[in-house]
């Protein structure tokens, strides 16, 4: 059985080398054919070289794809998936967050419950990352389980197998927009958990505070008309809640109780442009950024551009 590891990489030159050590040592022992799919997501480290030499050199099949710019880890698997010939694929980190000998237990699980699942997500007991990323980890999960309907037990992450039926699926999406997570949950429920060891990752996480909020923002609008539909409940409420107060304002102007409304229609012609000023602002807000991103989608924006691909065949 062919099995394809699928890396993206963004400025790794340093620590590189040593994945794809312990990926060959992991290959080594196996029963199983490997590929290694590489995608080089607009580096200026000299990680695309770097990969060539290591791929020379090495007995392992290797495919490097580079991208022309910097698009974002989702971008770089779309690209490095699109290139894949085996089987089941594997998403790997290039820091080594998980050693390459985890993949036995994505794959044992396959082997044990035969066609019952397209994709298995490694689930570590416990991870070593900061309070940013746990944070921004939880908030994912919560919001795709609102969004997909996705078991609230269910826990993502970025170390997972996928059949190769699901793959072609997979990239069949031609979203400006990729978020694996959400195009998995979009594509298939036949997803579950296994459990993996996780360890300190070769360098710190490239997830920045403002990334992770990014990334949340994203998931709303491009994959959710949720928001939509609570500006349009709350709007509707302050709808009602408006049209209680003037009832009430109506009865105080007539009755003076519990005090006189010495300037008849202010009161409530201010509070009548609060909420709604507001309301309307938010909303306009919000739907500017559903029109950005349809433009995004109208003009075709592509999902990665390859500047130079290679391939290394060595066993057979």
């Amino acid at each position: 059985m062919l099995i394809s590891i699928v890396i993206p990489t963004y400025n790794s030159s340093g620590f590189i080398e040593e994945t794809i050590s312990a990926i060959e040592q992991y290959v080594a022992g196996s029963e199983h054919d490997f590929e290694v799919v590489i995608a080089d997501d607009g580096s200026l480290d000299g990680t695309y070289e770097t990969l060539r030499e290591i791929a020379e050199k090495s007995f392992l099949n290797m495919t490097i794809v580079q991208l022309f710019t910097n698009r974002g880890q989702f971008h770089a698997l779309m690209a490095a998936l699109a290139h894949t010939s085996g089987g089941y694929a594997v998403t790997f980190d290039d820091d080594l967050e998980y050693h390459p000998d985890q993949i036995d237990c994505l794959l044992e699980k396959f082997n044990r419950e035969p066609g019952e699942w397209d994709v298995v997500i490694g689930a570590p007991e416990s991870r070593r990352r900061g309070m940013w990323r746990e944070m921004g980890s939880w908030a994912a999960n919560r919001l795709n389980s609102i969004i997909f309907n996705k078991p609230s037990q269910l826990k993502a992450g970025c170390f997972r197998m996928m059949t190769d039926a699901f793959v072609k699926r997979l990239i069949e999406h031609q979203t400006a927009n990729p978020l694996m997570g959400p195009l998995i949950y979009k594509t298939t429920r036949r997803i579950s958990n296994v459990s993996v060891e996780h360890q300190k990752g070769l360098r710190a996480s490239n997830y920045t505070r403002r990334g992770l909020i990014k990334t949340l923002f994203k998931n709303l609008q491009v994959f959710s008309e949720i928001p939509l539909r609570y500006v349009a409940n709350t709007g509707i409420a302050i709808s009602l809640l408006s049209l209680l107060a003037a009832f009430a304002f109506v009865i105080q102007y007539f009755t003076g109780f519990p005090w006189p409304i010495r300037e008849p229609g202010w009161t409530s012609l201010i509070t009548a442009l609060c909420f709604f000023s507001g309301l309307i602002l938010a909303s306009i807000g919000f739907l500017g950024q559903y029109v950005y991103r349809i433009l995004e989608e109208v003009n075709k924006t592509p999902n990665y551009q390859i500047r130079d691909i290679v391939s290394w065949k060595k066993q057979e």
